[in-house]
């Protein structure tokens, strides 16, 4: 049987998959992991053939039960390891394309994450993105992480990041 952290990671990959698609782009899966855990390709329809016209951003996916909502100012909190921290840091520092995290907040109980019926299928709470870029962290563990509300992971924000990944993430 998995662990829990093991499932959680299975259900982020599984809910970007499927904002991907619905959203008309392909999310291809890193099968080693330095640090990035996938990429979503941009596709476009030229002369009535469908063509890959290669990564638009890469994806850093994560997912937790140990998150935290602040209503004051409408943020995600998360206390991101600091070797994940830095990695991301250092990537979009040095790297060719933006690499976002993607962060599944999952409800505290194990329970309440997946509800099943012949109608549908429900994961509960949601991915919010987020771009981290700036300084790496001197701290020992965790590195808290502060993601607007609005960066909701969903088929709108995907589109929007495909258009113009470089543009999007400009004032980040």
């Amino acid at each position: 049987m998995l662990t829990n952290e093991h499932i959680e990671e299975s259900l982020s990959i599984s809910y970007v998959n499927a904002i991907v698609a619905h959203a008309g782009q392909v999310f291809e899966i890193r099968d080693r992991d330095y640090g990035v855990d996938g990429s979503v390709v941009k596709i476009d329809k030229i002369a009535n053939q469908y063509i890959d016209l290669g990564a638009a951003f890469d994806c850093q996916l994560k997912a937790t039960v140990t998150w935290q909502f602040n209503e004051e100012k409408d943020l995600i909190l998360y206390d991101m390891k600091v070797d994940a921290y830095n990695r991301l840091i250092r990537r979009n520092k040095n790297g060719t394309i933006p690499c976002v995290l993607i962060l599944l907040c999952l409800p505290q109980s194990k329970n309440d994450w997946l509800t099943i019926n012949e109608h549908e299928l429900i994961l509960r709470k949601c991915c919010y993105y987020y771009y981290l870029n700036g300084d790496e962290t001197d701290n020992e563990s965790s590195k808290r992480v502060k993601i607007p509300i609005v960066n909701i992971f969903d088929c709108a924000s995907v589109n929007e990041i495909v258009k113009d990944p470089f543009g999007v993430f400009s004032d980040a």
